[in-house]
């Protein structure tokens, strides 16, 4: 039997969820006559595996089924030695606890458009951003960032039984209290062709293919992920009192005109440490282990084929 369609399946996502979702989905996938072959993942980095094997396979579409880091490590191995153009479009099942990625889709997030996306979805075609780093680089499918959020991340499993953006918003309140600004050199490009340097006291830096990180939070309200630009959200200067002050506007997506947060379309930046700190960074929600000199960041325009509702 000819397997037409992949599905990558993390059983451990949202604490397990996926796993108990697995004979649901299986039965759904057999009522629709979907031809398909299902690996789940069994070790970080995985995930990537799988990717790359169903587009070697020459799947004629592939579906995630978990949160944004799985999907994060699928796309690694999807573009890793080639562009993705082989494997088909790629659907998404959403079962995280953030699901930011997915709010950039045009479905519902139930299985059933999830799996009417891999039938019959159109593709649009996604921006993804790529990192480098001393002796490394990896790809983004909608956040890089450092500072206050690698702190957020590093407490957030203490919540993990609050829902998505709940879990965020305690971690952050933990957090926000004792994190020290980041001295931080910034080069970046504009969409427009402006070059931007400064030496900033930031609480965060982010760059963004989408509008919401953490669950829901609108950090670059204005972003598309197929405009051809990521999106560079910085602060300067801005206190804890301003995160506390301020955050309702953030949530809300209506932060642009506050002093101290600077956004811009880029197309490349670079993120230095102006002192002797290497920088703790993260990728789609993900902690990465090493802590690094600097980093830069670059658009991959138009290269994820994301199959959504016609």
């Amino acid at each position: 039997m000819t397997h037409a369609y992949h599905v990558i399946a993390n059983p451990n996502a949202a604490g397990g969820r996926v796993k108990r979702l697995l004979p649901q989905l299986r039965e759904a996938l057999d009522r629709h006559s979907v031809p398909y072959r299902m690996d789940l993942t069994e070790r970080p980095g995985h995930a990537g595996e799988l990717m790359a094997q169903g587009r070697a396979d020459g799947a004629r579409g592939l579906l995630v089924v978990g949160g944004d880091g799985t999907l994060h490590e699928g796309v690694s191995g999807l573009l890793r030695d080639g562009d993705g153009e082989r494997a088909g479009g790629l659907a998404v099942l959403p079962v995280g606890t953030g699901n930011d990625f997915h709010r950039m889709v045009a479905s519902d997030g139930s299985m059933e458009s999830a799996i009417r996306d891999l039938l019959h979805g159109r593709v649009r075609r996604f921006d993804v951003g790529r990192v480098r780093w001393p002796g490394g680089e990896d790809v983004f499918v909608n956040l890089f960032g450092v500072g206050l959020d690698v702190a957020v991340l590093e407490r957030r499993h203490t919540f993990r039984r609050l829902p998505g953006l709940l879990q965020y918003l305690a971690a952050l309140a933990v957090s926000v209290v004792r994190f020290q600004p980041l001295s931080l050199d910034l080069t970046a490009e504009t969409a427009e062709g402006a070059l931007i340097e400064r030496r900033v006291e930031s609480l965060l830096a982010a760059v963004t293919v989408g509008p919401s990180v953490a669950g829901g939070i609108r950090l670059s309200p204005q972003a598309r992920p197929d405009d051809g630009a990521l999106d560079l959200f910085i602060t300067d200067g801005l206190g804890v009192g301003g995160v506390v002050r301020h955050l309702p506007k953030v949530l809300r997506g209506t932060h642009r005109r506050i002093r101290g947060v600077h956004m811009h379309q880029v197309h490349r930046v670079r993120v230095a440490a102006a002192d002797d700190v290497p920088l703790r960074f993260e990728l789609d929600g993900e902690l990465m282990p090493e802590a690094v000199p600097w980093l830069e960041v670059e658009i991959i325009p138009g290269v994820l084929p994301i199959l959504e509702a016609v």
